[in-house]
């Protein structure tokens, strides 16, 4: 009797099983898929969309010269302490 209960388990994981992987899965995987796709699509569209408007500020301020000071640092230290002189020893 044990093994007739055992038989009919295992029968309805593999029936269940067969059931899921033909109608659950593939419904799953779709979904997933699609959602992949969009998000790569939003993501292509984001990276237009910021190109365009690189463009047009490139476009808007064509022409354009900035020049960027390091502002007011100090002296360096070293500024009155001399010469270097790069020397040999002779023997």
């Amino acid at each position: 009797m044990q093994i007739l209960r055992t038989i009919a388990i295992i029968g309805l994981f593999y029936y269940g099983f067969k059931f899921l992987a033909r109608t659950v899965f593939p419904w799953l995987l779709k979904r997933w898929v699609n959602k992949k796709m969009g998000q790569f699509q939003q993501q292509g569209q984001t990276q237009f969309n910021e190109q365009q408007k690189a463009q047009d500020f490139a476009k808007e301020h064509e022409g354009e010269v900035k020049i960027k000071t390091r502002g007011n640092h100090p002296e360096s230290e070293t500024k009155d302490m001399g010469d270097f002189v790069d020397y040999e020893e002779v023997d």
